[in-house]
Parts: C-alpha cells; structure tokens; sequence
C-alpha cells in the first residue's frame, strides 16, 4: 500500500460502495476491505467477485477500520453511526457518499463525539443499474466529487479524504452543504422526479402505450430505474430545494401551455432554442 487507509469499511456493497472498493484496490490504497450489510448471502457473492477482502453482518467488526464508508440509503446513516459510536476508536474517518448533504452534515457534527472525524462527500457518478454486480473500477474517473467541509471539519482528515478521491481519478470541488443542496436539487434530483412523472403520466393515461416508446423516451427516462429506497430518501431529506425548485419547473409548464394555446410558432421556436443553447454547454 503506497498511501491511503489500511482498513476500509464499507457499509454497504452496492454500485457506489462497491465501485469505491474495487477502485481502492485496483490503486493499492488499502491492504484490507470489509464489506458491512444484513444480507449475508449478497455478502458471499462480493466477496467471492473479489470486491471486498472479508465480510461482516456485526456492526462491531465493521466500526474497526480506520476509515468508514457509508453507502446505504441516506435514511439509516443516523441509526447506523449511532451503533457504531461505542466501538470507534479515536482518529476514526467517516465519509458519506449520499447525494444530500445539508442535514447530514448536520446530523453528523451533532451526535460524532470529539475525535471522531466525519467528511462530507458526494461523487458525481452512477447508473440506473444498481447492485455491486454493476461495480466498476473506474466509474469515479475524472468524475467530479463534492466535499462539504464545515469550519468544524479536521483539517487532516479533510486532506486525506481529498487525497483519496483524487488518487482514485475524481476531480475534487469544495462547497458548503447547503450550496450542494441547493444545486443538485435542480440538476439531479428534479430530473429524477420528472423522470419518475413521466413513466407514471403514460401508466396514468395507458399503461400499453409503453411499448411504442422510441429512443427520445428511453433516454429521458432512464432514470426512471432508478432505486426506490435511495430515491425516497433524497427526495425527503431535500424536499425544501426540490419545492423551490418545482414552483420554477411549474411556471415553465404554464408557460409552454399558454404558447400552444395560443399557437405561437415563434414563442415555441424561443422556447425550445433557449434550452437548446444551455443544454450544448454541458458537451
């Protein structure tokens, strides 16, 4: 091991958790991996694809590792880390991959006792498909990762952290939680949502009507696979900025129905070239 962490803790072995082990061992940023979770035949079956080093269904055995990983749905981190707290040793490093960070970051610096140390992350990276069959090894590649540090954050562990993600290919931005909050309610929990709306119009209106969906449908919805429970907790945890973010969405709705009613080409045509022009920055 060249540097990093001697013992990782995953809590959790699916995409994200699993994607994160295999990219740590494939850069020699680890001498051991556990794998933490309920389900002891899924724990087999990572452990026998060579993502993990060893598994674990005791919270005990998983809070020993120098650095702790979780990648469960947002929703139980409270539950789990509150578990945890009577077997972690001093200097331990937790970080969270969760897509919210406001009420985490929170949540963490409220209940973690002094030396303990907790880093806020969230990298910018997935697929509809879930499960650690699914993991890669290079799906954080130059893929942007977010770090929420507050001034209370350890500075050390904030470096090593950074370090990390970046050893492991990601680009590494810095922000407050409630920023990150604000910005990905907008351009990745509202497309969920809408994503999620439209596949649930078609059952609402005709559920058969899916099979002649071409590829401007598929593509719009392949979101919609998504995971339920990860989802929902998102969805919760950031109904706030989501609302906000719907009244805008709402008025881009009544503003396109007005166009139509009226049969206004031009109004349609500066529609549709207004977010034409956005969309191309992001290629």
């Amino acid at each position: 091991m060249e540097d990093g962490f001697k013992v990782v803790s995953i809590i959790g072995v699916g995409l994200i958790g699993g994607s994160l082990a295999l990219a740590l061992k494939q850069r020699n940023l680890t001498n051991k991996i556990i794998g933490y979770g309920r389900n002891e035949e899924r724990l087999k079956e990572a452990l026998k694809l060579g993502i993990i080093d060893s598994y674990t269904t005791e919270i005990r055995e998983a809070s020993q590792a120098e650095l702790i990983v979780l990648a469960t749905p947002t929703s139980v981190f409270e539950r789990i880390i509150n578990e945890m707290l009577q077997f972690l040793k001093n200097g331990t490093i937790i970080i969270d991959v969760g897509s919210v960070k406001e009420s985490i970051v929170n949540t963490f610096e409220r209940i973690l006792p002094k030396g303990i140390l907790f880093v806020g992350t969230h990298p910018i990276a997935g697929s509809d498909k879930t499960g650690f069959e699914n993991a890669k090894g290079d799906l954080f590649k130059n893929a942007r990762v977010i770090i929420t540090p507050t001034e209370n954050t350890d500075k050390t562990a904030l470096e090593k952290v950074s370090k990390l993600w970046q050893q492991i290919g990601a680009q590494v931005e810095f922000m407050t939680a409630e920023f990150h909050d604000k910005i990905y309610a907008l351009v990745s929990h509202l497309p969920h949502l809408i994503s999620f709306c439209m596949v649930n119009t078609v059952a609402d209106i005709n559920k058969n009507f899916i099979k002649y969906a071409g590829t401007g449908f598929k593509d719009s919805t392949r979101i919609a696979k998504s995971s339920a429970e990860v989802w929902r907790d998102i969805f919760i945890m950031n109904d706030k900025n989501i609302f906000q973010c719907l009244e805008v969405f709402t008025e881009n709705l009544e503003r396109i129905k007005k166009i139509l009613s009226q049969k206004d080409l031009e109004g349609v045509n500066q529609f549709i070239e207004k977010a034409n022009k956005l969309r191309q920055e992001i290629d």
